[in-house]
């Protein structure tokens, strides 16, 4: 979860950063540092009502086997297809959209040009948060969810952030990479591809959409090692082999009794099971985020409790279907 430093990103990958004084109006700091004190309270009583609690040790050390030859898919809209996938045993909640890139009537959107430039209170090359739910609903897609790890002052209490990494939409880049980390490109021919690192070499003209994210964790069906095991809340993106399909994976872990979550490697072990070769990892915790638009509404899938914050993220990813 992000709320413990001053400038806040994943907790897998979070920097401190000071904020001096002369930054603030008069009155201001007081108010930010009763803000951030909020802030941690909060955090404080999520994590002691909703932490671990209802999961044995077996349960918490139970090695994950991905069970999808059960799981349902339904149709969203022609060349999307979503579905839920459960085990009680581990516990597990996760959420899958697959999506037809060459469908002619699919199309994908990013966060637009519009959102980096001229927002209140913020400064150049930052972007004014908003929740994948206000951006499905914006831009009336079919599935959105959260997409580049970011900056952030204040999750609640500032609504800026900074995208950490590359961000290219409708063919206008509007961050700069960030080589430590890997990116999903989406070319003019609907094609798509994951790169493992963010160089200017990987960003040919061709490239129409591209989001930023934290590491690769599948390359050519193969799962790469990774630092860090802890089970959390997911988001990632898969890709078949040949980049004309896209899955998109929502893994909830806010609630341990209900779900875990997962690890970055069980992550791709599951996106693997599904039919991807390559899958790259998006911002996770607390900013993990799935909305489907379902019966003409446009649905909070992950997370699935009621009583979840609804977190503002930098960036996020849309499929938009048009007749």
């Amino acid at each position: 979860m992000k709320f413990l430093s001053v400038y806040v990103c994943n907790m897998e990958q979070c920097t401190d950063t000071a904020v001096s004084r002369d930054r603030f109006p008069a009155g201001a700091e007081r108010d930010y540092r009763l803000g951030y004190m909020l802030s941690v309270l909060l955090v404080f009583l999520l994590l002691t009502s909703a932490g671990c609690a209802g999961l044995s040790p077996s349960q918490q050390n139970r090695s994950f086997e991905p069970k999808i030859n059960g799981i349902v898919w339904r149709s969203v809209c022609p060349g999307v297809e979503a579905a839920d996938i459960y085990d009680a045993q581990l516990p597990l909640i996760a959420h899958v959209v697959k999506v037809d890139l060459l469908h002619p009537s699919i199309s994908i959107v990013t966060t637009e040009q519009a959102r980096f430039y001229g927002a209140q209170g913020c400064r150049q090359g930052q972007i004014r948060g908003e929740t994948t739910q206000e951006f499905a609903e914006r831009l009336h897609t079919v599935a959105a969810c959260n997409a580049a790890p970011f900056h952030a002052r204040s999750l609640f209490f500032h609504p800026c952030r900074t995208v950490i990494g590359i961000h290219i939409t409708e063919f206008c880049r509007m961050s700069a990479p960030n080589a430590h980390y890997g990116a999903l490109l989406f070319y003019a021919d609907k094609r798509a591809q994951i790169v493992d690192v963010q160089t200017e070499a990987v960003f040919p003209a061709a490239v129409c959409h591209a989001l930023g994210g934290f590491w690769t964790i599948l390359k050519s069906g193969v799962v790469l090692p990774q630092k860090l095991e802890r089970r959390d809340s997911r988001t990632a993106v898969g890709l078949a082999p040949g980049g004309t399909t896209l899955f998109m994976l929502a893994v909830e872990g806010e609630w341990k009794s209900r779900s875990q979550g997962l690890s970055y490697t069980e992550t791709a072990v599951l996106l693997r099971a599904l039919g991807a070769s390559d899958a790259l990892q998006f911002d996770g915790g607390s900013s993990s985020t799935l909305v489907l638009q379902e019966d003409n509404e446009q649905r909070l899938i992950a997370p699935s409790r009621g009583w979840n914050i609804h977190i503002p993220v930098a960036t996020n990813l849309g499929v938009v279907y048009t007749e």
